[in-house]
């Protein structure tokens, strides 16, 4: 059966027996009898009920080749992929490389693998940012602190590959049968740079760039239409179309197969997919809505609305945009939350871990990830949330920008100060701190 026209109507339900069976668990800390209310989970796509598309079939893949074609977004997967080769590279101790060189990738030769080579570079999407809702600003400062951090990797683990580390001496922790290189503060680079860089280049490119009016949404001037693209319909489809075609290459999944059950390593995908994957099965054992399955619907549907509505010239167009922007609602939504799921799980990872090794690896994945949210002008946690939730874990009060991070001391953050987080992420994201993230 299409997983988009399965509407599921007993999320109210499932909601109401969950917190009726949770109103004793003093870690929820209800407000009310039901406990917290989990309608902010309840997807937009749903809502809308039986739909019809004047005929045109919802596929059960994002098959740009077939019910989709035509579209393509190999820009976005080769930034993936570069970005891959970096975080393989940070294995090597030492670095061998110039990873702020790599983030430019001046003359388009700073990558050996064969998916990331090309005219693409992640450092000028992150001088795209706009998520302080500044539409078309460029913000050159959050890429240059990018920049100076995988600088800071470069060098340290070029002078302290052999070293130790403790509190207060850069060097080498290990953590299971891997080795990992962190600064004096305990700060693991890449982990900041790598989950960092899912907010500052791929979250805020899906949400707040090419999902904003004037790219996918109503507003693009060029429209849906085939006229407009001209000779780049054939390739491209329209410029809609691309631009929402752009915003799941960003995601990172398996076009015909995610969310994969059957691989429960990843539901094939890579970065923002894996993430949102590893964590659905808690929230749909928790409130009956599968973050994973729900963001694929929505793009489903909302490319199957594009499709459906384009035209051959301006006035052959017919997008039903109440559809689309349930879809555009749904895909930030569920985006949002498969980053603030891993927000939860690596806070708890972090409380839960015996060796202080294994605390700091954790953590600096977990500050990571909320730092990620702030990438998002029309999120549930907002920039200035986030930095509060970051701030009581040693985050510069007057600093919100990555270089606010150098402040911390994570050999010396303590489980109640990650408590303290959990509970702030949890007023824009009721109960879920309560879950086995």
């Amino acid at each position: 059966m299409n997983r988009i026209t399965i509407f599921r109507l007993a999320i109210l339900f499932s909601v109401s027996v969950l917190f009726t069976a949770c109103d004793n668990d003093d870690e929820m800390e209800p407000t009310d009898p039901m406990g917290p209310d989990a309608s902010f989970l309840a997807s937009s796509v749903d809502a809308l009920g039986d739909v019809s598309l004047d005929g045109f079939t919802i596929p059960t893949t994002y098959d740009l080749a077939g019910a989709f074609a035509p579209g393509v977004y190999s820009g976005q997967t080769r930034r993936l992929a570069q970005l891959q080769e970096i975080v393989d590279s940070s294995r090597n101790e030492p670095i061998f490389w110039d990873l702020k060189a790599a983030l430019i990738n001046e003359n388009e030769d700073k990558f050996q693998s064969p998916d990331a080579q090309g005219n693409s570079n992640i450092r000028t999407k992150i001088d795209e940012l706009n998520y302080d809702g500044d539409i078309g600003a460029v913000d050159q400062s959050v890429a240059d602190a990018f920049g100076e951090m995988a600088d800071r990797l470069t060098k340290s683990s070029q002078a302290n590959f052999t070293v130790t580390a403790s509190n207060g001496t850069a060097g080498m922790i290990t953590t299971g049968s891997k080795k990992r290189h962190v600064d004096a503060n305990g700060l693991e680079f890449i982990q900041l740079l790598e989950k960092g860089l899912y907010g500052a280049m791929c979250y805020d490119q899906m949400v707040d760039d090419y999902l904003r009016p004037s790219q996918s949404g109503a507003e693009n001037g060029k429209g849906n239409n085939e006229s407009a693209a001209g000779t780049d319909y054939a390739s491209k489809g329209t410029d809609r179309q691309h631009r929402f075609d752009e915003v799941f290459g960003y995601l990172g999944a398996n076009p015909l197969t995610y969310p994969n059950p059957s691989n429960t390593s990843n539901g094939d995908g890579v970065f923002i997919a894996n993430y949102t994957f590893d964590f659905s099965d808690e929230t749909e054992d928790a409130f009956g809505i599968n973050i994973a399955e729900k963001l694929m619907d929505a793009f489903l549907f909302g490319r199957s609305v594009l499709k459906a509505g384009e035209g051959f010239g301006p006035n052959d167009e017919s997008v039903n945009e109440a559809y689309y922007e349930a879809a555009r609602a749904d895909i930030k939504l569920y985006t949002e939350l498969g980053l603030a799921t891993a927000s939860y799980h690596y806070l708890n990872l972090a409380i839960d871990d015996v060796t202080d090794e294994d605390k700091i690896h954790h953590l600096s994945e977990a500050l990571a990830f909320i730092y990620a949210l702030s990438f998002n002008s029309e999120g549930r946690l907002t920039a200035s949330e986030a930095h509060d939730v970051l701030q009581t874990m040693g985050w510069s009060s007057s600093d919100a920008s990555l270089n606010g991070v150098y402040d911390i001391n994570l050999w010396e953050v303590t489980d109640a100060q990650m408590q303290s987080a959990k509970d702030l992420l949890d007023r824009s994201y009721p109960g879920f701190g309560a879950l086995p993230f």
